[in-house]
């Protein structure tokens, strides 16, 4: 049994959104994602998705591209990412996985999981830019609660299995954005990890990595990307 990630599936069977207007590496991202999933993902696989999963504007326009996740094999952990418009309650989101038979989607929000020895974790975070609005600032600390809110359940979690099992999990941390960036290196996100002493955040979000350095380590947080494109359309696994 294995972990694995990957970000920024920008799915659109249920809608017209072409996603090769991006570039090359774009043409035929639907059959590249199938073809290397199914090659490294074996059923008792966990595939943990930050965001971007579906170009859908509704949960009904959204419901082909979870049907073409769920199809594939593996238990998937999915979050909210800025583009998943059609992410409604947890609530409806639950009713549309009972009603479709989806039950190997699972949702990440607020709270935490424990798989393969780790607990999974973590939230859509926001933008960390040079340029920060006044609402934006409002937004990332609020995303700072709910990084705080999950870190938290990780935690309970983490006491659970320690008193079971005498030995503590590590609490790996997700994001749809990246947390840490060269125009903003501390931020609330960044606070509350450094709190949960987090070694390990997997993200998404960028697609023109090109020009804008990665920050892939910043005061003790290995920092991943993972978002489809810039990992060739292959799912990462997370070593042990």
């Amino acid at each position: 049994m294995a972990l694995f990630t990957l970000a920024d599936l920008h799915l659109s069977f249920g809608t017209d959104k072409p996603m090769d207007v991006f570039g090359g590496r774009w043409i035929g991202y639907e059959k590249k994602i199938k073809e290397y999933w199914e090659y490294l993902v074996r059923p008792e696989d966990v595939v943990v998705i930050p965001g971007d999963i579906s170009w859908g504007m509704t949960l009904e326009e959204a419901t082909p591209d979870l049907a073409f996740i769920h199809a594939l094999p593996g238990k998937k952990y999915l979050m909210k990412g800025n583009h998943d418009l059609w992410w409604s309650s947890l609530k409806k989101l639950e009713e549309l996985k009972e009603r479709e038979g989806f039950d190997s989607l699972f949702f990440l929000q607020n709270n935490a999981v424990l798989e393969e020895g780790k607990i999974l974790c973590g939230s859509r975070g926001w933008m960390c830019e040079d340029k920060m609005t006044e609402a934006d600032e409002k937004v990332l600390r609020r995303e700072s609660l709910r990084f705080g809110m999950s870190l938290d359940a990780a935690e309970k979690l983490a006491d659970e299995e320690e008193r079971k099992t005498g030995s503590r999990p590590e609490i790996i941390c997700f994001s749809h954005y990246p947390v840490v960036t060269p125009a903003q290196r501390e931020n609330p996100v960044l606070a509350v990890l450094k709190e949960h002493r987090i070694k390990r955040v997997y993200f998404g979000h960028l697609h023109n990595w090109d020009d804008k350095p990665l920050i892939e380590e910043w005061e003790g947080i290995r920092f991943s990307l993972v978002s489809s494109d810039f990992v060739t359309f292959t799912p990462v696994r997370i070593e042990p």
